[in-house]
């Protein structure tokens, strides 16, 4: 028989996520998104979870991440509110990277401060992918890393990179030159400042105002070898990369059911001719349609987790991945538009927070 239910520690830690982002996360979304950025109290709520520390022991995190435990994870924070939750997703792949790809020197460089029991919480890392022409696909990254002598030369473009301007830890991930396949791409450390290097911030956005991000412009960045994580085309690559998409995913079916719950209570609530409009066949479907498909998408988010855990073709991996976050965005986006309708004029005021989850799913892409 086929069991689609998480084990008992999965659902405990869903549980732990549910309650943060409801207790902390919904409240905190219109000041979050009024300050541009999430509140370092919450941060330092969430680090003493364990949550956002899922790298190995001995530098100071929780253990090794789970991708099924933290699509889990990514929901709930999502139906708390998207932009706080890609804000603490996003800083955590700068870390992730280091430690499903890095060495064990750039492990002891990095990781230890992400775990410090007192300031850890204030450390933010970050992962470029994204470039104006490409968006989250793995074989559109046309960012270039030339080799040339003992060095590297880094040019390219990666827009909606989170935290790009605060982080420490700065990852992006680029595309040996001559090499189209997925052999080719790798992940590189940034410093922090460089001849060639322009960061650029994105305030100026729809959405997702809570999830600060920014453009890393790059022009023959002189790279040492040493900021070169792992090796090209390596899985550990390929898996740390795909691993922020899935999150996204995850991300993605949070804020569907977030709106589709709100608009199911409007709906119940709002007294049209005589009765509640949900009765209406058209409100109706709709609601239902929303239902289907998050279910849908859902469980392809857990099958390609699950395959992602267990280690399976990393390339098959990568498609489900990439196919998964692409439904997922898109029904959020659907989902939210929707939820506005159904609400009506009450959609569009900032009373309640539909208005801002649409915006916030129309800024994911």
């Amino acid at each position: 028989m086929l069991n689609f239910s998480p084990s008992e520690e999965q659902e405990e830690v869903r549980r732990l996520a549910s309650s943060l982002a409801i207790d902390l996360l919904r409240p905190q979304a219109r000041a979050a998104e009024k300050q541009g950025d999430i509140s370092q109290d919450v941060m330092r709520t969430f680090a003493q979870t364990g949550l956002t520390l899922p790298f190995a022991e001995e530098y100071g995190g929780a253990g090794p991440i789970e991708a099924a435990t933290y699509a889990l994870v990514a929901e709930e924070l999502g139906y708390g509110d998207g932009g706080q939750a890609l804000s603490i997703l996003g800083s955590l792949m700068g870390p992730l990277c280091v430690e499903l790809a890095g060495n064990v020197s750039q492990k002891e460089a990095y990781l230890p401060d992400f775990g410090d029991a007192q300031r850890g919480y204030l450390e933010r890392g970050c992962l470029g992918i994204a470039e104006p022409t490409g968006g989250y696909e793995l074989r559109n990254v046309q960012t270039i890393l030339k080799r040339q002598g003992n060095h590297y030369l880094l040019s390219g473009t990666k827009r909606d990179v989170l935290h790009a301007e605060q982080a420490r830890l700065r990852v992006v991930l680029a595309r040996v030159e001559g090499i189209q396949t997925y052999d080719g791409l790798c992940a590189v450390l940034l410093p922090e400042q460089a001849v060639g290097m322009e960061v650029r911030s994105e305030k100026q956005k729809l959405g997702l105002q809570a999830a600060p991000s920014a453009t890393f412009r790059l022009e023959n960045v002189v790279l040492p070898e040493g900021a070169l994580l792992g090796e090209p085309g390596s899985p550990a690559i390929l898996r740390a990369a795909s691993l922020y998409l899935l999150l996204r995913a995850g991300v993605a079916c949070g804020m569907t059911r977030a709106a589709l719950e709100y608009a199911s209570r409007y709906a119940e609530e709002r007294i049209a001719f005589g009765r509640p409009i949900v009765s209406y066949q058209g409100i109706a479907f709709m609601l239902a349609e929303m239902a289907m498909k998050l279910d849908a998408v859902r469980l392809f988010l857990w099958q390609a987790a699950t395959q992602w855990d267990q280690g399976q073709d990393i390339v098959a991996i990568v498609r489900n991945i990439e196919a998964v976050q692409k439904q997922a965005i898109k029904l959020a986006q659907s989902a939210t538009i929707d939820a506005v309708q159904v609400m009506g004029g009450a959609g569009f005021l900032q009373d309640h927070p539909v208005e801002m989850w649409m915006r916030n799913a129309a800024s994911m892409e």
